[in-house]
């Protein structure tokens, strides 16, 4: 008797940090006690990225329509959109976890699947490395693998401090006209300040033609002569939508970047994600950028 007491004393002692470790703070200020990985839904693109980087892909059933790396995702069920999520759809799938990034909506499906016993943990997006370093800690400590987050954090770190060694040794910043879409032949919606983009310009050495917008805006074709960027930057799904826009608005087709045919096409996920591939993205745009540098 005496050594099952001990032996429950121990047991305890063991299984309490357990549990305390799987305590997390959803970005909504919702505490969730993380009782079973073994059947994820990933909501978000870099959330989805995360997962699978951190090796812990195997335990993923599904993602949502903004998920496009790893390839293997492509064979998995797809949910809706972050942003128009639908609680039947998901809880159908049987999912033990949703990890999703914290522009998920809207609350009232959030709310059924939490309602319906189903953890949900909701992570920060932040663009920036401090937000990088978050997400990967928090989805780190979600999954048990703090140890993996961290070889991720320190990779990070050091291409983040690579790119910033070489901004210092370089002569010019080209400046770059980022194109989210175009609507119509000639509605070109353009990245101005605080976006994915424009930090993403910034990191890599340019500078963002459209400085003086704020957020993700439609540009007059007189703005677009105005700045007269050196490089169009777009993602790669669109790059024949928009190259062909651009180079059919007349007036537009003169403007230097055009004329020099620099259009540039990354993923969007790993150009605007802010994931676990962060630096990697920061030293291609560079070397897009800044092809004379030997970078």
């Amino acid at each position: 008797m005496k050594f099952l007491t001990l032996f429950s004393f121990t047991l305890f002692l063991f299984v309490q940090p357990l549990s305390a470790q799987n305590t997390v703070l959803s970005a909504d200020g919702v505490n969730v006690e993380v009782e079973n990985s073994k059947k994820i839904i990933t909501i978000g693109g870099s959330i989805t990225e995360t997962v699978f980087a951190l090796g812990k892909g195997e335990n993923v059933i599904a993602t949502d329509a903004s998920s496009t790396f790893p390839k293997q995702i492509f064979s998995l069920p797809k949910v809706p959109y972050v942003r128009n999520l639908t609680s039947e759809g998901i809880l159908s799938l049987g999912p033990s976890l949703i990890i999703s990034s914290d522009d998920a909506n809207p609350q009232s499906a959030i709310d059924q699947i939490r309602s319906a016993g189903t953890d949900m943990i909701l992570v920060e997006e932040k663009e920036s490395l401090e937000g990088v370093i978050h997400k990967l800690s928090v989805i780190g400590k979600i999954l048990n693998a703090e140890k993996e987050a961290e070889i991720l954090v320190e990779k990070n770190k050091a291409k983040y401090a690579r790119a910033e060694e070489i901004r210092s040794t370089l002569n010019s910043k080209p400046k770059v006209m980022f194109v989210l879409a175009v609507r119509g032949t000639s509605n070109f919606m353009i990245a101005g300040n605080n976006t994915a983009a424009s930090t993403m310009i910034e990191l890599a050495g340019g500078e963002n033609a459209f400085s003086s917008y704020s957020g993700y805006k439609q540009a007059s074709l007189e703005s677009i002569l105005a700045a007269n960027p050196d490089y169009v930057l777009m993602m790669k799904s669109r790059f024949d939508e928009i190259t062909t826009g651009l180079k059919s608005t007349p007036g537009v087709n003169t403007i230097k970047a055009i004329q020099d045919d620099k259009f540039l096409g990354m993923d969007g996920n790993y150009l605007l994600g802010f994931g676990p591939r962060f630096g990697d993205a920061i030293i291609d745009l560079m070397k897009m950028l800044h092809p004379d540098s030997n970078l």
